[in-house]
């Protein structure tokens, strides 16, 4: 791009400049500029976050909403992949089986960062979570320090890092339909001088689903290396391999038109015999943190992924014409390929002027993504009857299936930014800029420029060393996305726009061991890229085909609590209220129905009592209210279920035996339509032995 060089120039030059307020320096010692280094925490809660400001931060000290799920929770849930984690973050719930989440009422597709970079983010298949140290969501567009943003929230995986201190961890789970996994986290120093560290974790999966036809096996390894050759200097190298045999899971057909959605087993799926979703991916890493002094810091991060997949799949087209039960299926074979470079490079100082102490980030952001597939596709391969649903190897040769263009494109995006954060006396004020542009090119035509200026504004006011109060505007943008801006798809569209206007409350509670977030925000989007399944009905499913709408809001309060009440006790409880409606289309009869997918009203809570040294229990639920889908009248319920844990520890073992769904109730966690919904898990239970040495 053009106007790459200057930035970096003009970056340059803000790096070198502002070295003099070293001698008047805030000394912060303690805290890394990226995480190289791992955390031996075992806290249920987050109390700090890079995510947020690209630098260390108190929580409490942050003008913004920010839910964190740490590796203990996730151990202790047993959760499995991204998805997972949904019922510990306020706002947030599960859109489809995909790696598809809704926050705050808008879906978050695209948005997943992984130790703060953009990485490529597969839709149809969830990210394994066993080398994560925590899954931090930063509520509201995060535009300002991340770029292009879902106005929801943004999802940044942070990888678990070497530490100094030698450990080893080996892990067994077994479960319902055949579930058998099995990991390995181990870590330390290499040399004695402790310059040199590692961690490894592997993880390997092999089960089958409720669900006909649907398994999953998979492999993830993730070595990463420290190296600390100074007081100054700290790097580390990391990859994320991953590899996994499914199947595209295109959910549960169910009786067209009709409202009783148990009609159809919630175990029929239209996936037939050799139907295959295979995907391989490798993420590389480099991370570098270098300190000029106890006032200058600068890291520069550099991330390259790679990611391959192969699809064959029977899913429904439409409904045939004379029955209301029989479902047309489409044949597809599809290979993709996808392809990310990224770049982030930011100078953090601490300083004063005055009275005022600032704490300024100044960054460069260069993001270059490419994907594209080839398929084949047969329309109506086939007759389904989901009443009496069959299952057997067909002979797709007999489909006659057709050679597809090749659809995808590349997209380019830089940013650079400066933030800076003032604290005066009980008052800290939170100030960015940034300019985003980007250049988008489809491979069958249509392309797109633009750019534009990302302001955040935020303030905390400081009630006591363990109380705040906040206030926050942001605005955010997204590029049309990768996949739909072709003109044979209806585009070229518009850049998607956000605002946020939110305030709340923070505290510490019970010697610092509780923690409490409340926020009530309003968030406005426009330009919002939808799939235009009327469109795509018209000319038989060709092709998929989308439409702009013109804006939607979301208003709503949240609540979260998270920590130990007493010695013995801890709990997890969050509920959201959002309202989140349509308020501008070219069709005036969608004008003020809710968005699709957003519940009104979404609640959990878990609690675990320590009985003595070696016994523990817990219980909990999860609430959904009801959701609109994209078909007219179908609503999918709410639904409330009961979980409950038992776990044993002596020496060196640790035992856990969970059931999720204890009374076994029939929910949808998700869906798109009639012929596309996505049930919950029925009742299932997994047994977990680890042994630590």
């Amino acid at each position: 791009m053009q106007f790459v060089g200057k930035r970096v120039l003009i970056l340059v030059s803000c790096i070198a400049a502002p070295v003099w307020s070293a001698e008047q320096s805030v000394a912060n010692e303690d805290i890394e500029v990226i995480e190289v280094l791992g955390r031996d925490s075992e806290k249920n809660f987050a109390t700090y976050t890079y995510s947020a400001t690209k630098t260390a931060a108190d929580i409490l000290d942050l003008p913004q909403s920010i839910s964190a799920v740490t590796k203990e929770l996730i151990k202790q849930q047993g959760l499995m992949r991204l998805n997972d984690v949904t019922p510990f973050v306020s706002g947030a719930s599960e859109f489809s089986v995909y790696n598809d989440i809704t926050i705050r009422g808008f879906r978050s597709q695209d948005d997943r960062r992984l130790n703060g970079m953009r990485t490529y983010n597969d839709f149809w298949s969830q990210t394994a979570i066993a080398h994560v140290e925590r899954v931090e969501v930063v509520k509201g567009p995060a535009s300002a320090i991340f770029g292009d943003a879902s106005p929801g929230g943004v999802i940044n995986t942070v990888t678990k890092k070497p530490l100094a201190t030698s450990r080893h961890e080996l892990s067994a789970r077994v479960g319902s339909y055949q579930e058998k996994y099995v990991a390995l986290d181990t870590t330390g120093a290499i040399n004695s001088s402790e310059s040199v560290l590692y961690r490894l974790n592997v993880g390997y999966e092999d089960s089958d689903s409720f669900r006909n036809q649907a398994f999953n096996k998979g492999l993830l390894v993730s070595p990463s290396v420290t190296f600390i050759p100074s007081d100054t200097l700290k790097l580390n190298l990391e990859l994320v391999y991953s590899d996994s045999e499914g199947i595209l899971e295109r959910g549960q057909p169910n009786i067209r038109g009709s409202q009783r959605l148990g009609t159809i087993p919630i175990e029929v799926s239209a996936t037939q015999p050799g139907d295959k979703l295979d995907t391989e991916s490798l993420i590389s890493s480099l991370a570098v943190d270098y300190r000029f002094s106890d006032a200058w810091w600068l890291a520069v991060q550099y991330m390259h992924q790679n990611s391959d997949q192969d699809l064959v799949e029977h899913g429904i087209g439409n409904y045939a014409d004379n029955s209301d039960s029989i479902v047309n299926l489409r044949y597809i074979e599809r290979a993709s390929e996808a392809q990310s470079d990224s770049f982030s490079s930011y100078l953090n100082g601490n300083f004063y002027l005055g009275d005022i102490e600032h704490n300024v980030v100044i960054g460069y952001d260069y993001i270059d993504r490419f994907r594209e597939s080839s398929q084949r596709v047969a329309n109506d391969a086939m007759q389904f009857d989901i009443l009496n649903p069959e299952y057997k190897r067909r002979d797709t040769d007999s489909y006659n299936a057709t050679q597809r263009p090749v659809f995808g494109g590349n997209l380019q995006s830089e940013g650079i930014y400066i933030q800076d954060r003032m604290v005066f006396g009980q008052w800290s004020v939170l100030a960015s800029l940034r300019e985003e542009s980007f250049d988008l090119d489809n491979t069958g035509g249509g392309s797109s420029k633009d750019s534009q200026l990302l302001p955040r504004l935020g303030a905390v006011y400081k009630l006591s060393d363990t109380q705040s109060l906040y206030a926050s505007w942001m605005q955010g943008f997204e590029p049309p996305p990768l996949y739909s801006n072709n003109p044979e798809q209806g585009g070229p569209f518009k850049p998607q726009d956000s605002e946020l206007y939110e305030v709340g409350f923070k505290a510490r509670l019970f010697s610092d061991d509780l923690q409490l977030t409340t926020a009530i925000y309003q968030i406005t989007r426009e330009n919002v890229v939808l799939y235009d399944a009327e469109a795509s009905a018209r000319i038989d499913f060709a092709r998929y085909m989308y439409r702009q709408r013109g804006a939607e809001q979301a208003r709503g309060f949240e609540f979260d609590l998270n920590g130990q009440i007493t010695e013995q006790l801890s709990v997890i409880a969050n509920y959201a209220y959002n309202s989140a409606k349509v308020t501008k289309d070219l069709n005036d009869s969608e004008v003020g129905k809710r968005k699709e997918g957003a519940a009104k009203h979404m609640a959990t809570v878990w609690s675990r009592y320590q009985l003595d040294d070696n016994w523990a229990f817990g219980i909990g639920a999860s609430y959904v209210g009801e959701r609109a889908t994209s078909s007219a009248g179908l609503i999918l319920p709410s639904y409330l279920i009961y979980n409950a844990g038992v776990y044993y520890q002596v020496d060196r073992w640790k035992a856990s035996l969970v059931i999720d769904n204890v009374f076994d109730k029939v929910h949808w966690t998700g869906g798109y339509s009639y012929s596309q919904l996505f049930p919950g898990d029925p009742r299932s239970a997994s047994l977990t032995v680890d042994y630590r040495f």
